[in-house]
């Protein structure tokens, strides 16, 4: 299955699930970002920040002008304060555990944080632990099968992306 078919699939579950409403453009946005972000941190063990950096401006305007037309400004602001908790979630985990977590692992949790704040916070909380509990079956599985030790690194953000969209997609 190549990116654009992913992506695709993506933006389907993402119009199924959202409906014709203006934050689906936020998502789209996110989607058209992660799934290759996700790639490329699979395959260069790296989230490269001229890609991630410029969807934060990206996303954040689309759900302002998302919170600007259905007249909601809690929605945007809960957005922000999901954005920050999850920026200083990651920073503690990556001063608790030096080297588990990449300076970009922490930029992208944010991003992440920036959508999941929008639906409400029982979707960050659990958009944020599927992503820790697909990291950790992805390390847990990669070290069963003698492909990784403990001291390998194994990209982070493609389970971190993932629990973000699972999290967006269940009727929470």
């Amino acid at each position: 299955m190549t990116l654009a078919s992913i992506t695709a699939c993506l933006f389907g579950l993402l119009g199924w699930r959202v409906g014709v409403r203006p934050e689906l453009l936020a998502y789209s946005a996110l989607a058209a970002v992660c799934v290759p972000l996700a790639a490329i941190d699979v395959l260069e063990r790296r989230l490269p920040a001229k890609l991630l950096m410029p969807a934060f401006p990206i996303v954040a305007a689309l759900l302002a002008l998302a919170a600007f037309m259905e007249h909601n400004g809690a929605t945007m602001l809960r957005s922000i304060a999901a954005m920050t908790v999850l920026l200083a979630f990651y920073l503690t985990i990556a001063f608790a555990a030096p080297g588990a977590l990449g300076a970009a692992d922490i930029r992208l949790a944010g991003l992440l944080g920036l959508a999941l704040g929008w639906p409400g916070w029982t979707t960050v909380i659990v958009g944020t632990l599927l992503g820790l509990l697909y990291g950790s079956i992805t390390s847990a599985t990669m070290i069963a099968l003698r492909c990784a030790t403990r001291h390998t690194l194994i990209p982070f953000g493609p389970a971190l992306i993932a629990g973000a969209f699972t999290g967006l997609l269940l009727p929470l």
